[in-house]
């Protein structure tokens, strides 16, 4: 999540869809630095567990929150102050990059979890009887209704951060960072495990327009 007091944004970081190059896009537009640096100062030095939230400067919130729980915190009032925004994925494209980005980060929570599945079948079952995560959540409230004003796309991320730019009043560049080399997505399915994704996550592939 970041948030400009000085443009009026708010970008709601939906997780492996080209945040870390968002962010870094837009971080000279926010207070983004010095928090960073008072947060990982904070953590250095607190007996607190490390995903405390000090709340210093214009980024009081975790990276990954949604736009209900900042709406809730900031007040409806003062929230619709702000442009907000956010990107989405091709559901089984986010989910092959999910699996990828876990298998290969040793340092992820739950890197020894995806790792002893044993393969990408294994981790769909997993995700879809277990850990179902929506990209809705991040976006949408809990009556159904949108809270964020404009949902780009992984897609056409290029054409959506230059409207988005234009929206904020701003002239900014978009870093590629943390781009995966892997094969096309659909290489990982095979018929189950296409149709396990299409009925775990109907509501994106619904509301976000995609297909396989």
């Amino acid at each position: 999540m970041l948030r400009s007091d000085r443009n009026k944004f708010i970008f709601i970081h939906v997780y492996k869809n080209a945040g870390t190059s968002i962010t870094n896009a837009l971080m000279p537009f926010s207070a983004a630095k010095a928090t960073r640096l008072a947060n990982k100062l904070y953590r250095r030095f607190s007996d607190e567990p490390s995903n405390a939230e000090p709340g210093w400067g214009n980024q009081p919130y975790r990276s990954h929150i949604s736009a209900a729980e900042v709406r809730d915190r900031m007040g409806e009032e003062e929230y619709s102050k702000y442009f907000s925004f956010a990107f989405v994925r091709n559901p089984w494209d986010w989910q092959v990059s999910l699996y990828t980005y876990m298998l290969k980060k040793e340092s992820h929570a739950q890197h020894e979890l995806i790792k002893s599945l044993g393969s990408f079948e294994d981790y769909i079952a997993w995700r879809c009887e277990h850990e179902a995560r929506f990209q809705k959540d991040f976006v949408y409230a809990p009556d159904g209704s949108l809270i964020v004003d404009f949902v780009g796309k992984y897609e056409s991320l290029q054409e959506d951060f230059d409207t988005i730019c234009k929206k904020i009043s701003i002239d900014a560049k978009l870093p590629w960072l943390n781009v995966s080399k892997d094969r096309n997505y659909k290489q990982y399915y095979d018929e189950k495990t296409k149709n396990m994704v299409a009925e775990t996550f109907k509501a994106d592939i619904e509301l976000f327009g995609y297909e396989f």
